[in-house]
């Protein structure tokens, strides 16, 4: 099978590339500092060469409530992490808001097989014919595991395959430092969903 024609079968899914996750003025950057971000950064051209070269394109986007995250303290630092108007969170960075996707989910949890409308674009996909389906965006250990973790499931028994593009996906550095990406990976690979580079995909 050539690059080209195994490429038009590859939906590409790109979680949560905003403000809130990804520039120093969102509320992660805010938080931690922007040296936290640094392999979120590395990772962003990466998407959009990928993105560039896949089939189907699909975003999802969060869009949570005030305390959601920070057990109802509202004077957290995360408190108002991609909170719809209270502050820039939730906007597309500019590297990645001009690809044309195919089709742009909001979800209200971790994981993007929450909304209703994801799960029928995911169907579409497949009764079209495509079996791989690609992962990346942020935060690894958050988002883009219950998304490829929920994905797997449902597609279980189907013949499909479930990735999660390991160059093309990030976290907060201290989660690298501290092992919890090793263990997100671990937890992934357990769980039936592969955790590959894109050059090892296209393969």
């Amino acid at each position: 099978m050539t690059k080209n024609l195994f490429m038009k079968y590859i939906s590409m899914i790109l979680i949560d590339p905003q403000v809130g996750f990804c520039s120093p003025s969102g509320s992660l950057g805010l938080r931690y500092g922007t040296e936290e971000l640094s392999e979120i950064k590395k990772v962003i051209p990466n998407i959009k060469t990928a993105m560039d070269e896949s089939y189907k394109r699909h975003i999802v986007k969060s869009e949570y409530s005030v305390g959601q995250f920070t057990d109802g303290d509202t004077e957290h630092a995360l408190a108002n992490l991609c909170v719809p108007q209270a502050n820039d969170d939730c906007h597309v960075i500019e590297e990645l808001s001009t690809i044309n996707y195919h089709s742009s989910t909001t979800k209200n949890q971790q994981s993007a097989l929450s909304s209703s409308v994801f799960c029928s674009e995911i169907e579409k996909d497949f009764e079209i014919g495509i079996r791989h389906f690609v992962i990346a965006g942020f935060l690894l250990d958050h988002c883009v595991k219950s998304t490829a973790e929920d994905l797997c499931l449902k597609l279980s028994g189907n013949g499909a395959e479930v990735c999660v593009c390991s160059d093309m996906s990030a976290t907060r550095l201290e989660k690298y430092t501290k092992g919890a990406v090793a263990s997100t990976v671990a937890v992934l690979n357990n769980k039936g969903v592969k955790y590959r580079s894109w050059q090892s995909i296209q393969s």
